[in-house]
């Protein structure tokens, strides 16, 4: 569970030095990018955890999120434990295929930036119309976020293979000692 934490940890830090490199403007007239590699990394992470121990996990992402990024309280820790529901519904129908991962990488994202935008909506924060939102918010956001939704699922594999190697070395190690305190007898 470490090595999760610090994966999804280190691609929100990522985030957060794009969201410096390509600062936003939210004037209603100008384009803009919203870096998404920490909730692609959680969205990736979660798919192969039990539906309790995801939606734990993206809730204490969200709450994360919204301190440190968007400084709402509690708007992304429910969003982001929706997604979870969603993202293990849709994974008991997927692969292991890059493709796969990349749709559900910019689909999750497409959903959770729908999300907010309905709840800012409702709250009256924006009055920005679904057009607007689509073209000057999400359009840029969708299409930067493959080329790092890829990124993310390279690191993705890099750690799951590391996670793997870590288990063989493991068992293998107990089944050295066992036979050792086998032969003792």
């Amino acid at each position: 569970m470490k090595a999760h934490v610090f994966y999804v940890f280190l691609c929100f830090l990522i985030d957060g030095i794009l969201a410096v490199l390509f600062p936003n403007s939210y004037l209603l007239d100008q384009m803009m990018f919203i870096p998404c590699l920490g909730f692609s990394a959680m969205v990736l992470t979660i798919r192969e955890m039990d539906l309790v121990n995801a939606c734990l996990f993206a809730c204490c992402f969200g709450i994360f999120y919204d301190f440190f990024y968007a400084q709402t309280f509690a708007v992304n820790a429910v969003i982001f434990t929706i997604i979870a529901l969603i993202v293990h519904t849709w994974s008991r129908h997927m692969t292991e295929t890059i493709v796969e991962l990349l749709v559900l990488c910019i689909s999750t994202i497409f959903v959770k930036e729908l999300m907010v935008y309905i709840v800012m909506s409702l709250q009256s924060v924006t009055d920005m119309s679904l057009t607007t939102w689509f073209i000057n918010r999400e359009f840029l956001t969708l299409i930067f976020n493959v080329g790092l939704a890829l990124i993310v699922v390279f690191l993705l594999r890099i750690k799951d293979d590391y996670l793997e190697i870590r288990d063989r070395r493991i068992r293998r190690e107990e089944h050295i000692q066992w036979t050792k305190l086998s032969s003792k007898r």
